[in-house]
């Protein structure tokens, strides 16, 4: 007889998501600690002390939100203004996204906050990406001169803390980029470089439609951006984007993405079009990854709501819900590293315990873009359970007036 072998959690009973393939198949996943032990036909001598039953449900490795803003509270001058940032475990682990990216909230001036008081408060898993203006988005614009940015100083912080601190991220809109124009994205370029890590770049000027963000973009692509830079906003409609004014994608697009520059999609507020989404897809260019940009505001006010209506958006352009799913999990653990890509973002004994259960909705449901344009989607994704290093964390009632889901026909 086998020898019994005693495990934490077992979850049988539904569909695990094969990352490497992009299919479904039933199967169990067997959990000691925060590690995975076994998965797809677990023996029966695995005893465990809980079973979640996931029949009627997808588990997938553990959700990964790679644009949010989720610095609550270090904006907020007291208790009586609205913050703009959200708390980072309501868009992390209660929202089935078990690790976030806070991309560009803080700066040099308020990164400790960030680093120091959030992060090791959370459930959640929290990198950061240092915002290139000092005050970050505690100010916007965070830059509107050079002498909003101190590249000494901001080298030193991402230094002191490079466990958390992965990247730079630099916002092209105005009044920073129409004053600096190239010289903008050159300086964040700088620091990451010197730094030793990747640069983020949000493309599309959504505040100020400048020439100079326009003339900006393709340069950005074809002499900044090296392998494993990232370019978030994928599809966004706004000047100095992806899309030239002949209302074509640019073709540095396609030769950056050949030479390892990834592509992430950043739902947000008004960074997502459907319109240049079909365009930027007609034009041959797929994203690497899908992520929310969510922020307090866009939580509940839409557009982004969530990780989960972000993925929900893609697959009404016509992705494939296992594709759809690939690039919220696998694909974006590859652009955070190969450390992180070897034990997040997939499921097989050894790697981290991060997973996300999630029941799909059929149907005809509505989402909406930064314009208000409606896209009908034939899926609808609801997080039922996340499970963080082994944990088992509670699922919030959802960002809508009906919980997760968005309108239907």
């Amino acid at each position: 007889m086998p020898e019994t072998i005693q495990c934490d959690l077992l979850i049988s009973g539904g569909l695990l998501l094969n990352t490497d393939t992009a299919e479904l198949s039933p199967g169990s996943v067997a959990i000691k600690g925060d590690t995975i032990i076994a998965i797809e036909d677990v023996p029966s001598n695995y005893v465990p002390l809980r079973r979640i039953d996931a029949s009627g449900l997808i588990v997938t490795p553990g959700i990964i939100d790679i644009h949010t803003h989720v610095a609550g509270s270090i904006r907020r001058p007291s208790p009586y203004v609205e913050d703009m940032m959200q708390d980072a475990d309501t868009a992390g682990v209660h929202s089935g996204v078990t690790t976030v990216v806070d991309a560009g909230s803080c700066g040099i001036t308020n990164i400790g906050g960030l680093v120091n008081h959030i992060i090791p408060n959370a459930k959640t898993r929290v990198l950061a990406l240092l915002n290139v203006g000092s005050p970050g988005v505690n100010r916007i614009p965070e830059v509107t001169s050079a002498l909003d940015i101190e590249h000494d100083a901001a080298v030193a912080a991402i230094q002191s803390r490079k466990d958390v601190i992965i990247g730079v991220k630099a916002r092209m809109v105005s009044p920073g980029i129409a004053e600096l124009g190239f010289d903008l994205p050159k300086a964040a370029k700088s620091i990451a470089t010197e730094a030793g890590v990747r640069l983020m770049v949000h493309m599309g000027d959504t505040t100020g439609q400048s020439d100079q963000a326009l003339n900006a973009a393709p340069r950005i692509l074809a002499e900044l951006l090296e392998e494993g830079d990232i370019v978030t906003h994928s599809f966004t409609a706004a000047r100095g984007g992806l899309i030239a004014d002949d209302k074509t994608l640019l073709p540095e697009a396609i030769d950056a993405q050949k030479r390892g520059v990834k592509f992430d999609i950043g739902v947000g507020g008004r960074n997502f079009s459907f319109d240049a989404a079909k365009r930027v897809l007609d034009g041959g260019l797929i994203p690497d990854t899908i992520s929310s940009d969510v922020t307090l505001t866009s939580r509940y006010a839409g557009t982004a709501f969530s990780q989960m209506d972000s993925i929900g958006k893609v697959i009404s352009l016509g992705f494939a819900l296992e594709d759809a799913l690939v690039m919220s999990c696998r694909k974006p653990a590859a652009v955070l590293g190969p450390e992180i890509e070897r034990s997040l973002g997939c499921m097989a004994p050894g790697t981290h315990a991060d997973l996300t259960l999630l029941r799909v909705h059929e149907g005809a449901f509505l989402f909406i873009d930064g314009d208000n344009n409606i896209n009908h989607g034939p899926y609808a994704l609801e997080p039922v359970s996340c499970i963080r290093a082994g944990q088992v964390m509670p699922i919030d009632y959802g960002p809508r007036p009906k919980g997760w889901l968005p309108e239907s026909l």
